[in-house]
């Protein structure tokens, strides 16, 4: 998708990230004021998103699609995914010690 020498914290907005996964710039405004996408301070009428944001709403996207979840049910399926990949490296450190 980018370069390995992306900043994935970089703050963008909602209008590019809308156009780099192809959705309205009100869906990514909405998710933003929803808490259900993360945002940066510095926007002055909007908020900014940091990079990574395009793969989360990409992921979002591909859930709503495929399983036909609405977007707040693909953030908390993405959230608890996190959350589960998190405790199974925790896991693994401990089993190695």
């Amino acid at each position: 998708m980018w370069p390995s020498d992306v900043d994935l914290d970089e703050p963008v907005s909602c209008e590019s990230v809308a156009q780099t996964v192809g959705a309205r710039r009100s869906l990514v405004l909405r998710l933003a004021q929803q808490g259900l996408i993360e945002t940066v301070e510095g926007g002055a009428d909007e908020p900014l998103v940091p990079r990574r944001v395009v793969i989360r709403l990409r992921r979002m996207q591909r859930l709503r699609r495929d399983l036909g979840v609405n977007f707040a049910g693909a953030a908390v399926i993405l959230d608890l995914v996190a959350r589960i990949e998190q405790l199974n490296r925790e896991l693994g450190e401990r089993q190695k010690r």
